[in-house]
């Protein structure tokens, strides 16, 4: 795949510039730096420090000398207005063009960015778990044409797992960052102009975040506004020189609140003789965690199963019609709207029909399903699906091929779950759209989870229904199938079976899943591969997700039952959310979840399995019925292969 071109945002902050080499360790090249900066007082002097909810100023007079230390021409804007939207997730819907929000400075930014160098397709930023920042950023980008990059992402979620791990990755490469802002966490002026990859420093954050944050809050990583830095020097060949700032020009000056901040008089570039680290000792995240990893091995191992542990479904009724398809309201008082067609001659065409018949509860929409007769048309029905989902957070969305389940006149069917308009505000999601190490990126109209109140009657429900969006096996980093390191058909349908299953799960630990209460694996068997043996190898991960399967032992509990689902029989058991790092061998007395595997035609991107996942964030929720996963049930009844019940 040819490389982006990219343009980087720059604050001067450590991850900022930490991510610039992970971009080019991914084949881009960036061309161009950017930044924005605090506006002039009267006299012309910057303001040293505005304490924007979105940019980082502190240090900013440093910015043009990365001009020269990188060797990447720079370009700036000022900053203009404030965080007039403060949600966690922007959106641009209702607001004034006389109170302009900040984070639209970055629209003529890149704008001179593209008029300078029109081969530029991407931007990049340093985001780690700030939605806030993050969701800003991509909000631009996707506007302006820009694949957005954050290769940091949620890193602390990858192996090894720790806060404290990207500090010693750029410890690895040599990366210096100083620390130039105290302002909370316990963190006093002894820690101003420290480089924050030392290793010293690393353990007194460390410290100071284990008394004063919370686990995982990032506080060692100062996302918390803990503290800020400028990055000085750094590996080549990103590096061409480094930046100087001697004693006699930093000033220790006290802020609000107990905060402690440096003030830069004068700072020099200096070409470097000698580097004291390498781009070629930066540490890339494994596709796979470990705990996935040994669960490769384990299907790897199960390659069969006997026959009566899968089946195929005798009922011939496989056709569900919209009029067929209404079901009783779902126990959290939420509404349904299951199996709609529309009129028309095109899949598109029929879409529009079925969005504008249901345009009054669009923005009530949390999870929606399509069917296609042919998935050659998923272009042309996505385009018009996305003009009518632009908010912030869009429903999250399971997409098929399977020309069997659907009416003859039928190219495409929609099923949406709703809720109420009262309820609105309870509603949680997450849509990344940018690419990054941690799951594939949803550039479109559809969000990665949405959670919603598992009791809607109740005022103080304390538990959520999570939904995930169907999961295929991408690359996250680049976006491409993943298909292993095998040309075996099998072993490719294994690994790719495995790592959806990772993007489903590590999604569900984002949203705080702590119980599966079902999940789907739709299946595309290839030529020569009956479905049943598909299944037999999703059935396998699934159930190393929960069993005490070592990454040595390859065989399968035969004393389960693995059957075709009874859809007059209703199950009650659910699996705890497994953690990353031991979710293959530790857990030895689980109850492992509901499974179906259904057979399809085909898939997004031509994937061979996609996974659909229902979850709750609290264990005691162990009762729930989806109303639209009973319908897909229902529907698929005669494409079912095999499944899992306790």
């Amino acid at each position: 795949m040819a490389g982006l071109k990219v343009v980087a945002l720059i604050s001067g902050g450590k991850d900022s510039l930490f991510s610039i080499l992970h971009c080019t360790a991914n084949g881009h090249e960036v061309i161009a730096l950017a930044n924005l900066h605090p506006p002039l007082h009267a006299d012309e002097e910057p303001i040293e420090d505005t304490d924007s909810f979105m940019y980082q100023t502190i240090g900013h007079s440093i910015i043009p000398l990365y001009e020269k230390a990188l060797g990447l021409p720079l370009y700036r804007q000022e900053i203009v207005g404030s965080a007039v939207n403060q949600d966690r997730h922007y959106g641009r819907a209702g607001m004034s063009v006389d109170t302009p929000d900040e984070t639209e400075s970055l629209v003529p930014l890149l704008l001179k960015v593209k008029e300078a160098h029109p081969e530029v397709n991407a931007v990049s930023t340093g985001a780690i778990l700030s939605d806030y920042q993050r969701t800003r950023v991509e909000s631009v980008a996707v506007r302006l044409g820009l694949t957005p990059l954050s290769y940091l992402w949620q890193w602390p979620s990858l192996p090894p797992y720790t806060e404290s791990g990207l500090l010693n990755d750029m410890a690895t490469v040599g990366q210096d960052s100083r620390i130039v802002k105290v302002a909370s966490g316990g963190l006093d002026d002894s820690f101003l102009w420290q480089n924050v990859a030392d290793q010293r420093t690393i353990g007194r954050l460390a410290k100071a975040a284990g008394r004063f944050g919370m686990p995982g809050d990032g506080a060692v990583l100062g996302e918390g506004g803990e503290y800020e830095t400028l990055a000085v020097n750094g590996p080549p060949p990103l590096w061409k020189a480094k930046i100087v700032v001697d004693d006699s020009s930093r000033l220790v000056t006290p802020g609000e609140a107990g905060s402690f901040s440096v003030k830069i008089h004068s700072a020099r570039v200096e070409s470097q003789e000698s580097s004291t680290g390498s781009t070629h000792d930066m540490r890339i995240p494994p596709l796979l965690d470990d705990s996935l990893e040994s669960i490769l091995k384990v299907v790897s191992g199960a390659a069969t199963m006997p026959d009566e542990h899968t089946g195929q479904s005798s009922d011939q009724n496989s056709v569900v019609r919209a009029d067929q398809a209404r079901a009783a309201p779902p126990a959290n008082s939420g509404m349904s709207y299951l199996g709609l067609t529309g009129s028309g001659h095109t899949a598109a065409g029929q879409m529009r029909t079925i969005l504008n018949a249901l345009e009054t509860r669009l923005k009530q929409t949390v999870y929606t399903s399509i069917v296609l007769r042919d998935m050659s048309e998923f272009a042309e029905v996505n385009k018009i699906y996305g003009d009518f989902f632009l908010s912030p957070n869009p429903p999250a969305r399971a997409t098929l091929a399977c020309a069997g389940v659907l009416p003859d006149s039928c190219s495409v069917m929609l099923s949406a779950t709703c809720i109420p308009n009262g309820h609105l505000q309870a509603r949680k999601g997450l849509h990344v759209q940018s690419r990054s190490y941690w799951a594939p990126a949803n550039i479109g109209p559809y969000s990665q989870a949405i959670a919603v109140p598992t009791d809607l009657d109740s005022v103080n429900a304390d538990s959520d229904l999570v939904y995930i969006a169907g999961q295929i096996p991408l690359e996250p980093a680049s976006m491409q199938l993943s298909l292993g390191n095998s040309s075996d058909k099998m072993d490719q349908f294994r690994h790719q079976a495995v790592l959806a299953l990772q993007h489903m799960t590590r999604i569900g630990k984002c949203m705080k899943v702590s119980w599966w209460i079902a999940a789907i694996a739709f299946v595309v068997p290839y030529a020569g591969d009956p479905a049943e043996k598909l299944a037999h190898t999703a059935f396998a991960a699934w159930h190393a997700l929960y069993r005490s399967e070592s990454a040595d032992d390859t065989e399968i509990d035969h004393d389960v039952e693995f059957d075709v689902w009874d859809l007059t029989q209703r199950h009650g058991h659910h699996g705890r959310m497994p953690e990353q790092s031991d979710a293959a061998t530790t857990v030895k007395t689980m109850i492992v979840p509901p499974l179906w595997i259904i057979e399809v035609d085909t898939l997004p991107r031509n994937a061979s399995v996609e996974w659909v996942g229902y979850g709750t964030t609290s264990e005691a929720q162990q009762h729930i019925e989806v109303e639209h996963l009973q319908y897909m049930l229902l529907l698929f009844r005669t494409r079912i292969v095999g499944s899992w019940k306790a």
